[in-house]
């Protein structure tokens, strides 16, 4: 684990590029850590239905339940983890979930290849070095 709290991640969307971004572990401590513990994994992302507002990457499976920190109104760039859904969430423009939501982390470079995706595309999260 990080000593500063910081977790440095890649974020592989297969065909299109590579995000890079970290996984911010004192905002949500139980959520983070039991994704980090899930690094390297591989699912298939969609976009919000009807919408591009946010990259999801539904199936997680590590049910980590809404903490007092945990928010509706998330910015561009946020990484969050949504415990009712069991989503990895990458939000591509400000707005406001329809339920509560774990911030864990931050896109730090190439948010704007997620507009190339399509529903279906294979992402890979892992840990950079």
């Amino acid at each position: 684990m990080s000593d500063t709290g910081l977790v440095p991640i890649k974020i592989e969307l297969f065909g299109i590029g590579t995000l890079e971004g970290h996984i911010i572990r004192y905002i949500t401590p139980l959520s983070a850590d039991a994704i980090i513990d899930k690094l390297p994994f591989v699912l298939r992302g969609r976009f919000s239905f009807g919408t591009k507002k946010y990259w999801t990457l539904p199936g997680l499976e590590i049910y980590k339940g809404p903490n007092p920190k945990s928010t509706k109104i998330v910015e561009q760039g946020d990484i969050v983890y949504n415990p009712k859904t069991d989503e990895f969430i990458i939000i591509i423009e400000n707005f406001q979930m329809p339920n509560k939501v774990n911030k864990i982390g931050k896109v730090s470079s190439n948010l704007e290849l997620l507009l190339k995706a399509r529903n279906g595309l294979n992402t890979k999260i892992t840990k950079r070095q």
